[in-house]
């Protein structure tokens, strides 16, 4: 059995990705999150590459529906055929009707941008869509996937072990690291603070279950494996990350009385807190990094904003 990463060139390389789990005796494959539409062609190249055809493909399990992990989920279904759809009970329901989902992010986007980067979000049918309960399990190469719901990142998501390779798909509840900073400074690793379900304590009690199943690997949609040696120290950083965080939400709040504060100052104070953090440990974080780093910064700000306001 092999976990093969797939780059989904969402915004850039080596930005977001998919995991092609593969039987090639069986000839089986399943894919765990699917990325944008435009993506979808980058999992068929995949799974032909390893001699198999879109009919092989039994599955998909997505970790939470935000459009960068599952915007794709329909058309995925289009393509492959046979395969299932599998997912936490809130995200199914905006799989089989995204609705509100396309409404939500044209909102934010504006139509011109949102057809940019996710193309037309395809519903999918119901009858290939699986929901999977707190704990469930699906079939897999003579074995099972196991997943549990871990809210924190949002309400709807849920996390995958593999249990042959002992690997966690952690979707965004165990971070963000992106190859072109670690390659020059190791483990730099950020929470995912995006919008709307942002919750600083369900997201620490996330971190602990992940630490507490012993991974030998953790698998990051965004982006690339977190091995054994370095998950205690990820960990540590997210905790960090997080504790600011849920002090900063503290802080908008009590700023609404007086000198409410922008989605630009919290993002330059997650901006400035990163920077100081970072240098604390020794690894000093450029222009280069911070620009890499921006996308997560923006958002971040933005759930924490959210997060002060909706909570009150």
């Amino acid at each position: 059995m092999k976990i093969i990463p797939v780059d989904c060139n969402y915004v850039e390389t080596e930005f977001a990705m998919s995991y092609l789990l593969l039987d090639s005796e069986r000839k089986r494959a399943f894919f765990i999150e699917c990325n944008t539409n435009y993506a979808i062609p980058y999992l068929i190249q995949a799974v032909e590459r390893e001699g198999l055809s879109r009919d092989d493909v039994e599955g998909l399990i997505i970790t939470h529906v935000h459009l960068d992990h599952a915007g794709g989920a329909g058309l995925f279904l289009k393509e492959f055929p046979k395969a299932k759809l599998y997912a936490h009970p809130r995200a199914a329901r905006h799989a089989i009707d995204p609705s509100k989902l396309i409404a939500s992010a044209t909102q934010v986007y504006g139509e011109e941008f949102m057809k940019k980067l996710y193309g037309e979000i395809l519903p999918c049918p119901a009858e290939r869509v699986v929901v999977l309960e707190d704990g469930a399990s699906v079939e897999w190469s003579g074995g099972w996937l196991e997943t549990r719901h871990t809210r924190g990142h949002a309400n709807h998501h849920l996390c995958v072990i593999e249990p042959q390779t002992k690997t966690l798909f952690s979707g965004d509840s165990f971070g963000v690291a992106y190859p072109k900073v670690r390659e020059k400074h190791g483990l730099v690793i950020l929470v995912s603070t995006s919008p709307t379900d942002f919750d600083g304590a369900e997201a620490l009690k996330t971190i602990e279950w992940i630490q507490s199943v012993h991974p030998r690997r953790v698998a990051l949609t965004h982006f690339g494996f977190v091995e054994e040696k370095e998950i205690g120290e990820a960990a540590r950083q997210l905790k960090d990350q997080l504790r600011f965080s849920m002090e900063l939400v503290d802080e908008i709040r009590r700023s609404d009385a007086s000198a409410p504060m922008s989605v630009e100052a919290v993002r330059d104070r997650l901006r400035d807190e990163t920077v100081a953090y970072y240098a604390r440990k020794g690894i000093d974080l450029d222009a280069e990094d911070l620009k890499h780093l921006s996308i997560d910064l923006d958002v971040n700000a933005q759930g924490l904003v959210f997060a002060a306001h909706a909570h009150r």
